[in-house]
C-alpha cells in the first residue's frame, strides 16, 4: 500500500531525526574542544575539537544513512547501499563537472559538486527505494549468490551513477537558489527570515513535518570558512565553526524555557478545582520536559486540539520572540533545541556566544506575557483547556510492558489495522487500515496528550515515551497471538444480540486469515509446501516468489517476512502458527476447498 502524501512527508520528517539525533554528541564535542579552557589539556582540547568537526564535516553522509533506515525499517543493508550510493554520487558529480566546464570541490576527498544534506538525503532516499524494490529478488542460480538483500548495494551503486548525472544538470540552478536564500537569511535579512522561520515552524508542529522545514535553516543557510580552511554552512554547523553572524534563532530560548512553560501553569491555573491535582501533574511535567530539553509537544498537543486560537497565538509570540532577539543582536547556538541544557552548554559555557544574558532578562517577560494571554484567553473564552473539559479523558499510563504494548495495539484496532508502525521523540506514528477502529478514548486513558489524525494516518503524542512505546509494540507484535488481532469490524455494533458463538466474533477466523495469507501469497496455486516452525512461524516455499505482496501479508496481520533462498519465506504469524498453518493446508489444491 503507497503511503498517502502526508504520511510519505511524514516519514521523511522522521527519518530525519536520526542525523540530527548525533548533533548534541557534536557541538558539546566541539564547543568544550574549541573553548580552550585553561584546565584542560591541549590535547584533549585538539582531540574534542577534531572529534566535533568531523561529524559536522560530514553530515550529508550520515543523513544518508539515516535517510535509508528511516524508509527501511532500520535494515542494516540499507545503510551499506546508502554510503555506496553517496559516495559513488559524489564521483559521478566530479566526472561531470569536467564535462560542463565547472569547478569542482572536494568532498570527502572525492572531487565533486557541493549538494550539501541534500545530496545525501537525496542518496538515502534513493538506497531506500532501491532496498524496498529488490530486496527479495530472485536470480539464477549461478547468480545465487547476489539474490536477496546483496543485490541491493549493486544496484543503488548503478543507480547512483544516474542520479549523478541528472543532478549534475538540475543542481546548478537548485544551487543557486539555495544560494540567493541562503545569502538574503544569513546576511540581508536574518532577522526577517528568523521571524518567518519561528511562525512556519510552529505551524507545522502538529503535523510532524517540521523538521523538513528545519533543514534548509538549521544545515544550509550562510557559509564560513573556519581556522581549518574548510566552509562550513548551515547555521548551527557555521555557529560551532567561529561565525559572529550566526545563531540567528536564538529567540526560540524564550518560549522553550519561559513562554510555554509558564502557559502550562496558566492551564493548570484555570482547571476546574476537582482536576487541578491530576492537570498540575501532567503539566508540571511537562514545563519542565519544555525548559531543560526545549521538547515542546506535550505542552502544545494538551491546548493545540482543545483550543486552536491559543495554539495560533502561541505561533505569533514564537515569530515576535525571534524577531526581538535579532533585533537586540543576540547570536546563540543550539544543537538538539532550544532548553535551559543547551543554553547553558553553548552558550553560557561557549566563546561564540553574543548577548545570552538577554534570555534571563527577556524570559521571564515572555513568560508572564504568555501566563496572562493564556489564562485570560482560557477564561474569557471558556476554552476546553486540559482540566476545564465536561467530561475529562486524559490519563496516566498505568500499565507497562507487554500489557501496554497489547493495549496500544488494540487502540490502534489490532494488528491487522496497523499497516506501518513508526514513532519520532515525541510521537507514535501509525498508518491504519481502518481509522474508524482507532480507539481516541482507549488512546487518551493511556496518556496520550493530543491525537491528529489525516486521513489513514495516525498520530499519538505520548513524549519521551514513544519510541520506546513502538519497540514493546514492535516486540509484542513479533510473538503475539490471536488476541493482538482485536475485535473484529463491526463486532460493537451487534454485540447486543445474542448469539449461539459469542466467540466468533472476538477475532478473524484462523482459516479468513489463512485464506488472506494465500492470497498475498499469490495464491494457493504458488505454495509449494508449507510448515509450521519455532512455534511463531510459517516457512513456506513458493513456485515464484515474486508473486508475494509484502503489504497484503502485513494486512494480513503477518509482522515480519524473511526470505530463504530463492522462493523460501519465513513467515511471523504468532503464536498461533500451527493453527494458520493446518488452516492453509486445508485450502491447498485437494484440500478442503481453494482459495482461488
Amino acid at each position: 500500500m503507497a503511503l498517502n502524501p502526508f504520511a510519505f512527508l511524514q516519514k521523511i520528517g522522521k527519518s530525519l531525526m536520526l542525523p540530527v539525533a548525533v548533533l548534541p554528541v557534536a557541538g558539546l564535542l566541539l564547543g568544550i574542544g574549541a573553548a580552550n579552557f585553561e584546565w584542560m589539556p591541549p590535547l584533549l582540547s585538539m582531540l574534542m575539537k577534531n572529534s566535533g568537526d568531523v561529524i559536522f564535516g560530514n553530515l550529508p553522509l550520515i543523513f544518508a544513512i539515516g535517510v535509508a533506515l528511516g524508509y527501511t525499517e532500520n535494515d542494516g543493508v540499507s545503510a551499506i547501499a546508502a554510503t555506496i550510493g553517496y559516495i559513488v554520487m559524489l564521483a559521478t558529480l566530479g566526472v561531470m563537472t569536467g564535462v560542463w566546464g565547472m569547478e569542482p570541490k572536494t568532498i570527502m576527498g572525492i572531487k565533486s559538486m557541493e549538494t550539501g544534506v541534500f545530496g545525501g538525503i537525496l542518496a538515502g532516499g534513493l538506497a531506500a527505494a532501491m532496498f524496498n524494490r529488490f530486496y527479495k529478488i530472485a536470480l539464477p542460480a549461478y547468480l545465487g549468490f547476489f539474490a536477496g538483500k546483496r543485490f541491493v548495494p549493486i544496484i543503488t551503486a548503478l543507480a547512483a551513477i544516474v542520479l549523478g548525472v541528472v543532478l549534475s544538470v538540475i543542481w546548478p540552478p537548485i544551487q543557486g537558489g539555495i544560494n540567493s536564500f541562503s545569502h538574503w537569511a544569513a546576511v540581508n535579512d536574518p532577522r526577517l527570515a528568523a521571524t518567518i522561520y519561528g511562525f512556519v515552524e510552529r505551524l507545522l508542529i502538529p503535523f510532524g513535518l517540521h523538521h523538513i522545514w528545519n533543514v534548509p535553516f538549521f544545515f544550509e543557510i550562510g557559509s564560513f570558512q573556519n581556522a581549518d580552511g574548510q566552509i562550513v554552512h548551515g547555521d548551527i554547523a557555521r555557529y560551532f565553526a567561529g561565525d559572529p553572524t550566526a545563531g540567528i534563532l536564538s529567540g526560540a530560548f524564550l518560549f522553550k524555557m519561559f513562554g510555554l512553560p509558564a502557559a502550562a501553569i496558566a492551564m493548570w491555573h484555570a482547571a476546574k478545582p476537582e482536576n487541578r491535582v491530576r492537570v498540575g501533574g501532567i503539566m508540571i511535567s511537562a514545563a519542565l520536559t519544555s525548559f531543560l530539553t526545549g521538547i515542546t509537544e506535550p505542552i502544545e498537543f494538551s491546548f493545540l486540539f482543545l483550543a486552536p486560537v491559543l495554539y495560533l497565538i502561541h505561533a505569533v509570540l514564537a515569530a515576535t520572540s525571534q524577531f526581538i532577539m535579532n533585533s537586540l543582536g543576540a547570536h546563540m547556538g543550539f544543537t538538539f533545541s532550544q532548553g535551559g541544557i543547551d543554553f547553558v552548554l553553548f552558550n553560557v559555557l561557549s566563546p561564540y556566544s553574543q548577548k545570552w544574558w538577554l534570555v534571563l532578562i527577556l524570559g521571564p517577560v515572555y513568560a508572564a506575557i504568555y501566563y496572562v494571554v493564556f489564562r485570560y484567553t482560557i477564561q474569557a473564552l471558556n476554552l476546553k483547556t486540559p482540566g476545564r473539559e465536561d467530561a475529562t479523558e486524559g490519563g496516566a499510563m498505568a500499565a507497562t510492558g507487554t500489557e501496554r504494548a497489547r493495549d496500544l495495539v488494540l487502540a490502534f484496532g489490532g494488528r491487522g489495522n496497523i499497516s506501518n508502525l513508526d514513532a519520532c521523540i515525541t510521537r507514535l506514528r501509525v498508518v491504519v487500515q481502518d481509522p474508524a477502529r482507532v480507539d481516541e478514548g482507549k488512546l487518551r486513558s493511556m496518556g496520550a496528550s493530543g491525537i491528529l489524525r489525516v486521513r489513514d494516518s495516525v498520530q499519538a503524542v505520548f513524549g519521551t515515551l514513544s519510541e520506546n512505546l513502538k519497540t514493546e509494540m514492535q516486540e509484542y507484535l513479533r510473538t503475539a497471538g490471536s488476541e493482538a488481532d482485536g475485535p473484529a469490524v463491526g463486532a460493537a455494533s451487534v454485540s447486543a444480540t445474542p448469539v449461539t458463538a459469542p466467540t466468533a466474533a472476538a477475532a478473524p477466523l484462523p482459516t479468513d486469515r489463512a485464506a488472506r495469507i494465500a492470497e498475498a501469497l499469490g495464491g494457493t496455486g504458488n505454495i509449494k509446501t508449507l510448515a509450521a516452525f519455532a512455534t511463531t512461524r510459517l516457512r513456506i516455499e513458493l513456485t515464484d516468489a515474486g508473486k508475494a505482496n509484502a503489504e497484503a501479508l502485513k494486512r494480513a496481520g503477518v509482522r515480519a517476512v524473511m526470505g530463504l533462498g530463492a522462493n523460501g519465506l519465513d513467515l511471523i504469524v504468532g503464536n498461533d502458527a500451527d493453527a494458520l498453518a493446518g488452516a492453509l493446508t486445508g485450502l491447498l489444491p485437494g484440500g478442503r476447498r481453494a482459495a482461488e
